[in-house]
This record gives structure tokens, C-alpha cells and sequence, in this order.
């Protein structure tokens, strides 16, 4: 081989190994930059994923809400319960009908898509404002309240506290005071003209969580009544307390506990149900703060319990039984929450007491055929109905 192909040879090679480690130097070089064909290609993904997102359609609000509306079924909920809001808005084509929730106390208070309010599990005895955003750009809002309570432990015990022959502001609204600041319920039996007179008390019961049952219109011994007039004066409270919170009443309170058949029979008309009483206070008797603070204090489980709320020396019994009652273990509910703790219903012509919580059904359910609620004390009661006329007048 001549001198001149080994010197070309030589010199190939040469090149060669030059090349290779010129382009094993680059891509290290590239490596290390961050800059090799496999980042710039990933690189370039990530460029193409960006301008598919900025390139998605926007919501569409070519036609804004002009109104919005948010309902909640119950001013109050307990923990463990669940409530359907109803939801309308302005026009019916409206584009875009999202709504942001948002809880003036965060984490309290969930609310789904479909309008499904859910109290968090720790969310019990407060008091929040929850609101509806519109998302359209419209700017509008809708603002309501809600109490949330504690849920029911049927293995607790529980009482229901029933107040009757209000309202009369000056003392019905001071007790409600007292089982508002403790997150507390009772069941208020409110005649239907005391009603017509302070409808704005009767419609605190409600916000507050209370119970609101009927005591009649007047007060008078139904069973003492022809069948029009009795039909008359249970029509007549029901409308009142419909008027006054927007719902019809499920409880009514015989006056002096007088029932029979044919009051129960009209009663069960207008889907009411009797509640008597299975202890009495006889504050009316004692007119005295600590004896009806005694005597409430002796409550048993599943009793239902009778005061009324229109004599001012019940204010400081209430004051001092409500916060005892809860330190002593028990659960101050309403009597509709009671029964159905207690698997017990309360169907409409039927006549209760007390709930039994050793069972799961209570035998007084039946409807009764005499005057088995009547009171020996029937003047007691008539003397409270005559007071509660003379304030309202």
C-alpha cells in the first residue's frame, strides 16, 4: 500500500473519531441544558396542551339572569339531616345557571349542584348566612339564614317542654331568649286570636325552631261545641297560624285537655293531631318560679311537659330548667322530633300523652271516645285563657 492511501486512511479514521466524540460531547452538552430532542419534544406537547386550553370554549352568558331565587324549606336543621333548596331564576333561557355557595362561616355548610344543603358534622349550635352567587356576570346574590342543632340521639334521654295560651310578647319573647341562647326547642300551643294580635312572636317561634301547634282560636272547651262550631273554631286557628309562618300547624292542644270522639274525629279533619300532656307544672296554681322549676326538673324520658308562656314567673324558671335539664344529660326537643326519635308516629285524630322509649310503638295512638285528656283543674285553664284575652285586648 503506497505512502498516500495510508496517510488518507489514517486521516479517515482520524475524522471519524473526531465526529463521534464531537457528537457524544453535544449531547451530553445537551443534556445538561435541559435542551435534548426529548425535552424539546415534550416541551412542545405541553406548548400544544396550553393552546388547547386557552382555545376551549367560554361559558356561554349571552342571556344573563335578570332574577334569582333561593328558598330553604326550614329556617333550622339538625346535623345528619339533609335540605332541598328550591332554586328559580329569571328567564327561563338563561345561559349560564351556575351558582357559587358560599357559608359566612366556612366549612359549616355544603351545598351541591342540584341544591342540596349538608351541615358539617361539627357545624351545630351556630347561626349562619349561607348565599347564592350567580356566575353569568348578572351580579346576582341571594342571602338566607339557617340555625343548625345538634342531631337527636335516640339513646339520650329527651323531653319536649310544650308552652300554652300564647303568644303574649311580654313573656313569650323572653323565653324565647332562653332557648334561643341554648340551642334548645320546645313546642308552642298558640291561640288563634292571640295569634291574629302578635303574629310577628308566633313567626320568631318558627325562625327559632320551634314548634308551633294550635290551641284552639279561643280557648273554649271543644267538647262542649256543636259539630259547625267546633269545625269553625279549628278552622280558624289553622288559619291564623298559616298566616302568621306560612305553613299549616301538624299538633293541636285541646283546651284543658277535653277530648272525644267527635272532637277527635273533626280534629283528624283538618290533619291535626291531639297532644295532652303527661306532666304538669300547675304553674298556673302556684304562680311561683321555683316550684315550676321543681316540677319540671322531676321530667322523666319521653315526657311531655306543660307550662305556659304568657305568666312572667315562668321567664326565671325557664332560665334556670333549660341550661339544668341540658346539664343533667337531656335533650330538649319538640314533640314532633320526640315521637319521631322514638319510632313513634303522630297520625292525624289520634290523641298522645307521652312517648314511651322502652318500645317502638306507643298504644296511645288509638283514638280516644271519651274525655280521657280532660283535667279535674278545667277552671285553672279558663283562667289563663281569660288572662291571655285581656293582654291581647
Amino acid at each position: 500500500m503506497s505512502r498516500g492511501v495510508k496517510k488518507f486512511l489514517q486521516s479517515a479514521v482520524i475524522i471519524v473519531v473526531v465526529v463521534i466524540l464531537l457528537c457524544g460531547i453535544y449531547s451530553i452538552a445537551k443534556r445538561l441544558t435541559g435542551t435534548s430532542s426529548t425535552a424539546a419534544f415534550s416541551t412542545g406537547n405541553k406548548e400544544e396542551q396550553a393552546a388547547e386550553a386557552t382555545t376551549e370554549t367560554p361559558v356561554d352568558n349571552s342571556i344573563p339572569m335578570t332574577e334569582l331565587t333561593v328558598t330553604a324549606p326550614e329556617p333550622t336543621i339538625r346535623v345528619g339531616d339533609t335540605m332541598q333548596l328550591a332554586i328559580s331564576y329569571e328567564p327561563q333561557d338563561a345561559t349560564n345557571t351556575a351558582l357559587k355557595w358560599t357559608c359566612s362561616e366556612e366549612g359549616l355548610v355544603e351545598v351541591s349542584e342540584d341544591g342540596v344543603l349538608t351541615p358539617s358534622e361539627d357545624s351545630a349550635k351556630n347561626t349562619v348566612e349561607v348565599t347564592a352567587e350567580a356566575t353569568d356576570g348578572s351580579g346576582l346574590s341571594v342571602t338566607f339564614t339557617l340555625r343548625i342543632f345538634e342531631e337527636i340521639d335516640p339513646s339520650r334521654p329527651m323531653v319536649a317542654i310544650t308552652m300554652d295560651d300564647g303568644p303574649y310578647p311580654e313573656t313569650t319573647e323572653q323565653i324565647l331568649d332562653v332557648f334561643e341562647e341554648y340551642y334548645a326547642k320546645a313546642t308552642f300551643f298558640c291561640l288563634g286570636q292571640n295569634t291574629e294580635y302578635y303574629p310577628e312572636t308566633v313567626q320568631r317561634e318558627y325562625n327559632l325552631g320551634m314548634e308551633v301547634g294550635t290551641h284552639t282560636y279561643s280557648h273554649v272547651q271543644l267538647t262542649k261545641l256543636g259539630s259547625s262550631e267546633l269545625e269553625d273554631e279549628i278552622k280558624k286557628s289553622v288559619k291564623a297560624l298559616k298566616k302568621a309562618i306560612g305553613v299549616k300547624p301538624s299538633l293541636m292542644r285541646p283546651p284543658y285537655g277535653s277530648v272525644n270522639s267527635e272532637v277527635l274525629e273533626a280534629v283528624g279533619d283538618q290533619g291535626l293531631c291531639c297532644v295532652n300532656w303527661s306532666l304538669d307544672t300547675e304553674d298556673w296554681k302556684t304562680k311561683n318560679a321555683d316550684a315550676t322549676y321543681s316540677m319540671v326538673m322531676t321530667a322523666t324520658d319521653g315526657d311531655v311537659v306543660l307550662l305556659h308562656d304568657i305568666h312572667d314567673y315562668n321567664i326565671e324558671a325557664v332560665q334556670r330548667f333549660v341550661p339544668d335539664l341540658i346539664e343533667a344529660g337531656y335533650q330538649l326537643v319538640t314533640v314532633s322530633e320526640m315521637y319521631e326519635a322514638r319510632g313513634e308516629t303522630l297520625d292525624p285524630g289520634t290523641i298522645h300523652y307521652r312517648t314511651d322509649p322502652t318500645t317502638e310503638a306507643s298504644s296511645e295512638t288509638e283514638a280516644a271516645d271519651s274525655e280521657d285528656g280532660a283535667e279535674t283543674t278545667t277552671s285553672s285553664d279558663a283562667e289563663d285563657s281569660s288572662s291571655a284575652e285581656d293582654t291581647a285586648e
